[in-house]
């Protein structure tokens, strides 16, 4: 028998070991492989159903919204600079032979308007997500696009089905093709800190982050305990092997509700703010009336405890109706941006029957301004901007319209001086039988959006407080089909919604009880970010 050195063996084994190693990983890249071309192949045969032509005679198709032909958007997914382009991952669910499961869609683009879709970057493929991916962030480093986002895996027990959600990694070199890591998944409930009573069921949406020579996830959560939502904080030198610090955030008896998703920590001013989608929070009068609400707290967090001191109360980022899961971004020019997702689960979406629905939200620049959160348009959207109708300065007492202050696609800014009134009004997208009223009552002090005539399948009122300054009302409103976004006082108090109106409904009105001063009014018609 031929004798073998020590070292032959030990050189052997590697090659073994490299050899093993090397034929797994086109097995997991072609698993993957074939899973995105399933996706963009679903995708696809919808989008071939669109032509300019049907675009144009949709009635509810933005113009400077992102949506997409053929695919229905849910919530952002993750949202990064690499390589000169903004890069913004959103779910959407794909056909599949073992039903509806969700992918990472994925557009890019130079401004945070003009996108351009890509292929899907992240498909389900592997034991650990095989179920759906979920939302989560991105991180770029060492000339890599990271992805770190939830895998979910459902599993049959005893007549029942679990469901465990863990956080994975995924990587590119070119921001458009991805892989998985080997070392997935590299966030999960782990038995030695199964003490803390979170389930594994309700366990995703990371935000990563890197201070210094370390990396920071937030994982959203519920407590089982108590059924409060809650946020853990992880830490990491490599994106693979992760440490829970600890519990960085936690409800109390149910008041900010039973599961808060898609947690971000954003660094303004000397302060951290720290965002959460909350699910479950019962309405306190007129607040909190829709099924989840985005907001954030203002505080710092101690990184060596993982303890988040809370300095300010919860502030939702909108109080309208339709606004949930913002993912954030921080520029090289210190703006703060951040998109969100103007299709709220279990919403109705008419425009399914056009093969497309969901949108998203204009993009918005958090601010800490009197230390208080305000959220306003980012200055990019004045690009759109086109004509402009300006009315002189002049006082309403009662109801009025304005010679080509019209239309279905546009933005809006005014300034009222409330001193001699009671009540003001804006009436959008207006016809005989419909419109969207915006009014505000200054002896409430609040600012009210109301859709009970909006058109197709919608009802309700939201409504805001909003003290006035020197008895100033500001309204910066953009609409856009079957939208409306509007900022009020520099951003103060947002209100979103979703619209369906007929087409020939393009009317505004001004109205006010007592008088109310006009002091600005400036119109603007927008160009469209799509090729129609």
């Amino acid at each position: 028998m031929k004798n073998f050195s020590a070292n032959t063996i030990k050189y052997t084994v590697l090659i073994v070991m490299f050899l093993f190693v090397a034929s797994c990983v086109p097995a997991f890249c072609n698993e993957h492989k074939k899973t995105l071309e399933s996706a963009d192949s679903s995708v696809t045969k919808l989008a071939m159903l669109f032509s300019n032509d049907k675009v144009a005679k949709f009635s509810w198709y933005p113009s400077y919204h992102l949506a997409v032909p053929g695919v229905t958007i849910q919530t952002p997914a993750a949202i990064a600079e690499f390589n000169g382009s903004y890069h913004l991952f959103y779910q959407h669910k794909v056909a599949t032979k073992d039903g509806s499961k969700t992918v990472w869609a994925h557009s890019y683009g130079p401004d945070f308007l003009h996108w351009k879709n890509q292929k899907t970057a992240l498909a389900p493929s592997e034991n650990y997500d095989k179920d759906g991916i979920l939302s989560g962030s991105a991180i770029v480093d060492d000339g890599l696009l990271y992805l770190l986002y939830t895998g979910v895996s459902q599993n049959k027990k005893d007549d029942k089905t679990e469901i465990h959600e863990t956080q994975n990694l995924a990587m590119s070199k070119d921001g458009i093709n991805f892989g998985k890591s080997a070392n997935n998944s590299v966030i999960k409930m782990a038995p030695h800190y199964s003490y803390l009573e979170f389930s594994s069921q309700h366990f995703r949406n990371p935000y990563v982050w890197k201070l210094e020579d370390r990396y920071y996830a937030l994982v959203g959560t519920q407590y089982t305990k108590t059924k409060d939502g809650a946020v853990l904080l992880f830490k990491s030198k490599d994106l693979r092997n992760w440490v829970c610090i600890n519990v960085t955030a936690l409800g109390q008896k149910g008041e900010l509700g039973d599961l808060w998703e898609y947690p971000a920590l954003i660094h303004i001013k000397g302060h951290d703010v720290l965002s959460i989608s909350t699910k479950g929070i019962k309405p306190h009068g007129k607040m909190f009336l829709n099924k989840y609400q985005s907001g954030a707290f203002v505080g710092k967090l101690d990184y060596n405890t993982g303890k988040f001191a809370q300095t300010g109360a919860f502030k939702l980022f909108d109080y309208g109706f339709d606004f949930y899961a913002p993912q954030f971004i921080t520029l090289p020019d210190g703006r703060h941006i951040y998109i969100g997702t103007l299709a709220m689960d279990g919403a109705a979406f008419p425009e399914s029957s056009e093969n497309w629905s969901g949108i998203m939200s204009l993009p918005r620049e958090l601010r800490i301004v009197d230390e208080k959160l305000v959220s306003v348009p980012i200055k990019e959207l004045e690009t759109l901007r086109q004509e402009k109708i300006s009315i002189p300065a002049q006082e309403i007492s009662c109801e009025k319209e304005f010679q080509n202050i019209k239309g279905d696609v546009y933005e809006m800014i005014l300034s009222a001086d409330m001193t001699a009134s009671k009540t003001f009004s804006v009436k959008l997208r207006t016809s005989a039988s419909q419109e969207t009223v915006l009014s505000y009552d200054k002896e409430a002090k609040v600012l009210k959006l109301n859709r009970d005539k909006s058109g197709a399948v919608l009802l309700g009122e939201r409504e805001a407080a909003l003290p006035l300054v020197n008895n100033k009302l500001k309204l910066h409103i953009f609409v856009d089909n079957s939208s409306v976004e509007i900022f009020a006082n520099d951003g103060s108090v947002v209100l979103s919604s979703r619209i369906y109106p007929d087409k020939n409904s393009v009317g505004i009105k001004f109205g006010s009880v007592g008088t109310t001063k006009l002091e600005q009014l400036d119109f603007y018609t927008l160009k469209s970010i799509y090729n129609k």
